[in-house]
Formats: C-alpha cells, structure tokens, sequence
C-alpha cells in the first residue's frame, strides 16, 4: 500500500512540475496590417450662407503607404444644390489605426464645385485642408469610423443666395463641413 501511494504521489508531483515553470505571461498577436484600399459613405453637414445644407458623402481611398493615402470622393449638400467631386491626400500622424486602434490625420483636397445658381449649374475649383480622426471600435472589425472637419475655397464663382424675398443678394466662397462616417476594408 505504501508503494502505491508513494506512486500516486510522483506521479501527482510530476503533473504539477510544469505549474510553477511556465510563464504566466499572455501571448499578445501582432496587429494586423493597414488595409490598402477603403470604401464608404458618410453623412456631411456643410456651413455656408449662414446655414447648414445636409447632405452625403461617398468616397474610396487607397492607401499608398503607411502614413499616406489618396481619395478620390463626392459630396452632395442637396438642399442647396452644391456638388462636389475630387480628389483627397490624406497624411496620418497621430497613431496607428491597426495597433493602437485611431490615426489622426490631415487632408488636402482639390475639386471641382457645381452649384445652382439662379437656375444654372455653375462649375468652381475648391481647395480645401482638413482634420479627422479614424478609429476602429471593435479589435476585429472590418470598418473604421471615421470623423472630420474641413474648410474648403471655391476659386472663382462662389454660391449666391437666390431668396427672391431678400434685397441684398448674399454670396461666398467658403464652405465647412463635418463628415461623419463610416469605412469598410
């Protein structure tokens, strides 16, 4: 009976060596890597003529390096008539969107501008710069939310308020926007 239960106790002993020897250090995986191409939409509020125009944005972006991407987007405030289609250069400084889960950004953007104007669709280059932030909220998610503000010149025609109510005729060339949206990968 005591060779037994001597037995029993090496082998038990045995089975809990490893216990004390293993580390209880948790593996952590690598983060993933930066998806080269995005596509999404988001809804856009723009500031002009001292009131807000909601409207849509869609957009495919590729990212050309780490820090770098380009965009080619189009907006539709559609209240006021106001299209505008283009293209973005997005440069991201503050993170690492797969690792750390956000990347600030800065964003320059060229584009052509159609407003109904009186009747008639006039076309303007815009130059605009901008911030943002993507963040992905869930560690294995496939999209990214994505947050900006931008203010933008239109280069030559501007947008004329055409209240026929109205004696003073407004008109300008600046246009702000905040975009909230989302971005698949």
């Amino acid at each position: 009976m005591r060779k037994i239960l001597l037995l029993m106790a090496l082998v038990a002993s045995m089975s809990w060596a490893g216990f004390f020897i293993e580390s209880n250090e948790t593996k952590t995986e690598a983060p993933r890597e930066i998806p080269t191409f995005f596509y999404g939409g988001s809804v856009d509020a723009g500031y002009y003529l001292r009131s807000v125009d909601v409207g849509i944005n869609l957009a495919g972006e590729f990212r050309i390096a780490k820090h770098h991407s380009l965009a080619l987007s189009a907006t539709g405030l559609f209240v006021g008539g106001v299209y505008q289609a283009g293209l973005d250069y997005r440069f991201f400084f503050g993170g690492s969107m797969m690792e750390f889960s956000m990347d600030d950004f800065v964003r320059l953007s060229v584009s052509g501008v159609f407003v109904e104007n009186f009747k008639e669709m006039d076309v303007s280059p815009m130059i605009s710069v901008g911030y943002g932030r993507d963040f992905v909220p869930m560690a294995k998610a496939n999209f990214m939310v994505r947050l900006e503000i931008s203010l933008g010149y239109m280069i030559g025609d501007g947008i004329v308020d055409d209240d026929e109510g109205e004696f003073i005729n407004r008109e300008t060339n600046l246009l702000a926007h905040f975009n909230l949206g989302v971005m698949f990968f």
